[in-house]
């Protein structure tokens, strides 16, 4: 009983309209869109945390490997130049990286994020302006580092707003501390950058030096902090770090310089190329270091997001419950009804643009085809889809039935022309014999062009039943079996036509053999376009037969002095040319030039290209291109007619 009330359309739209309690979901989405945005948040963070770790590291290493190499340049330290403009493509390339990651960190630290991209931004305007000083040595040495630190305290500055931005405490703590080691690294690395100069007190000033020994006593500091603040095994990679040797040779380093006046140039505990092994080996490690702990706290935050988002989801559930139980019935049944229509559209189309097409190939190609087993069978039940899908069965079955009848008329005509043609074409070669024999015998000059044009009229009539057998799909009997030459071919092609004196042919025929098999149906092409041409144009004028070989054939070009087309008559009758229709009794009762269809598809048939346009003389010239295959070399000789053929 419930499937019978559930099987009309109406009821079960009524049913999806009514079964949702509006209350319900209201609440339900309103509440679900709160949490789900809270933790959508969370985890967009710990993304973005995730994306911004590489770029932020190769910006970083970066810049401090150009601030160093431009300030020890700008200090008169001798610096490979190739490690400078290494140095320069690989600060551009992390630019490119940090751009792409921008508008993710706008979106999750708010404005004050977009007030540090715009300074930021400024600065990397500068950039070609500072690098062109730099190279000219027109920049000071104070400036140079200023700009570099600058830059690093944006990023410093982003890292600090990110991490008020964090989603939980614990988060926020991790984040905190990474950004001191980060400013621990930046630290040694400023320091690293002075070195030169302080090392050189005539390059330096005691600003410089006040920096340097601020920079050196502050990322001692802070890294002793850290080293008690951070979890055990980060503390310990800290405490091994100061405990180096290496980090004893940059500590000596640093010691010995700070130990003397700015003015006064200090005794260094080692070569700069040792220390600077040992700065670079220090570095490293802080780098490694400040990594892995970013690398920490990015799946801390990931954790904490993904924690915060199921929790979210899981509220969510609870509070919507009442309106997804609500719709889950609503859903199945429209799912239900959705899918059945897509079914339903789906073989539909099938049968309308596969099997339908293929019937029609197949009726074309006479096959012999059952409208009952060729009916589509869709079965969709009996509802009102079910109706659907019958009603378009019966439909394609009257549409199969019907091409099937079409196919049947459309053979029988194809038939009746043929037989017609057929002993049409006895009856004139009868008496074309007859003719040839009077001619023969016939000595009064009166009586013999009588006896011509009646030839000439037979000729005509002849061609004409010949028309009815390629229009119905057959091939005139005449045949040819070894090549011909063209002139003989033009000239035979004219003999055809009843007005034959008014036609020219052109005296440089070009000496090119045309393939027996081709021969007639040549002829027949001609004939058709000569007899078109002195048709349509006045008695008194000429139509010249011209030719001339070219690089993919030979080309025979008619021209006549007659009344021409129109342009649209023109287009028109170059597009039956180039691509004839199927001849059908549809056709014939709608266009009577059955000669343009005979010449399309004789053309078609050899692949000789047939082209109208207007002549010099305001009439009409017909472009006919002889493909090189259907020529013969020269040397094949001339061919004669078979028994009984004539020109």
């Amino acid at each position: 009983m419930l499937k019978a009330r559930f099987r009309g359309i109406r009821t079960r739209i009524l049913v999806i309209a009514l079964v949702p309690s509006l209350l319900l979901i209201c609440v339900g989405v309103g509440t679900s869109i709160y949490l789900f945005n809270d933790g959508r948040h969370a985890e967009d963070y710990a993304r973005t945390l995730d994306s911004h770790l590489a770029p932020t590291r190769e910006l970083v290493l970066a810049v401090q490997q150009e601030r160093l190499l431009s300030v020890s340049q700008l200090a008169g330290e001798a610096i490979d130049p190739g490690a400078l403009v290494a140095a320069r493509m690989q600060f551009d390339t992390a630019l490119k990286s940090v751009a792409a990651t921008e508008a993710a960190f706008q979106r999750v630290g708010g404005s004050a994020i977009g007030d540090a991209v715009a300074a930021f931004d400024q600065l990397k305007a500068r950039l070609p302006e500072l690098r062109s000083a730099i190279d000219t040595d027109r920049l000071p040495i104070a400036d140079a580092y200023d700009f570099y630190s600058r830059l690093l305290d944006g990023m410093d500055q982003g890292s600090a707003t990110i991490g008020q931005s964090a989603p939980d405490a614990a988060s926020g703590s991790e984040l905190t501390r990474n950004l001191g080691l980060m400013r621990v690294l930046e630290s040694m690395s400023r320091a690293s950058a002075l070195t030169m100069t302080v090392i050189h007190p005539q390059s330096g000033s005691p600003t410089l030096f006040a920096e340097y020994r601020n920079l050196v006593s502050y990322y001692h500091v802070e890294i002793a902090r850290l080293a008690t603040e951070l979890d055990a095994a980060n503390g310990q990679r800290i405490k091994d770090l100061t405990a180096s040797a290496a980090w004893q040779q940059v500590s000596a380093m640093e010691s010995a310089i700070m130990q003397v006046r700015p003015a006064s140039a200090p005794q260094l505990p080692m070569s700069v190329a040792q220390w600077r092994v040992a700065a670079d080996e220090v570095s490293q490690q802080l780098v490694a270091l400040w990594v892995g702990h970013m690398q920490q706290g990015e799946r801390h935050a990931a954790d904490a997001g993904a924690r915060h988002a199921r929790n979210s989801l899981l509220a969510a559930g609870v509070l919507g419950v009442a309106a997804v139980l609500a719709f889950l019935l609503s859903l199945w049944l429209a799912n239900q009804l959705i899918g059945r229509l897509k079914r339903l559209r789906s073989e539909t189309l099938a049968v309308a643009q596969v099997r339908l097409p293929e019937t029609m190939r197949r009726l074309n190609e006479g096959v012999r085809i059952d409208p009952e087993t060729e009916a589509a069978q869709l079965d969709f039940g009996t509802d009102e889809i079910g109706q659907v899908a019958q009603a378009f069965n019966r439909a394609h079955g009257a549409a199969v039935a019907a091409a099937v009848t079409e196919a049947n008329t459309r053979e029988g005509v194809r038939a009746v022309f043929s037989n017609i043609a057929h002993r049409s074409q006895i009856v004139v070669h009868r008496q074309l014999e007859i003719l040839d024999a009077a001619e023969r015998r016939q000595e009064d000059p009166a009586l013999l062009e009588t006896l011509f044009q009646l030839d000439h009229l037979a000729t005509r009539g002849r061609r004409n039943a010949e028309n009815l057998i390629i229009l119905g799909g057959g091939r005139p009997g005449r045949q040819w079996r070894r090549p011909v030459p063209l002139g003989e071919l033009v000239r035979g092609a004219i003999a055809e036509t009843v007005q034959y004196a008014r036609v020219f042919p052109g005296a440089g025929l070009p000496s090119i053999f045309v393939n027996g098999a081709v021969v007639a149906d040549l002829i027949h092409l001609l004939a058709e376009l000569v007899d078109n041409a002195t048709a349509f144009s006045p008695p008194q004028s000429r139509v010249d037969v011209t030719g001339n070989p070219t690089g993919t054939g030979v080309v025979v070009v008619i021209s006549d002095q007659g009344m021409g087309m129109s342009d649209s008559e023109l287009e028109r009758a170059n597009e039956v040319l180039a691509d004839p229709p199927d001849f059908s009794v549809a056709t014939l009762s709608s266009d009577s030039r059955l000669g343009l269809f005979v010449v399309a598809r004789l053309g078609i048939r050899h692949g000789i290209s047939v082209r109208l346009t207007e002549s010099d003389y305001g009439g009409v010239r017909a472009i006919v291109v002889i493909p090189t295959a259907v020529l013969a070399a020269e040397n094949a000789g001339i061919a004669a007619p078979t028994a009984g053929q004539r020109w």
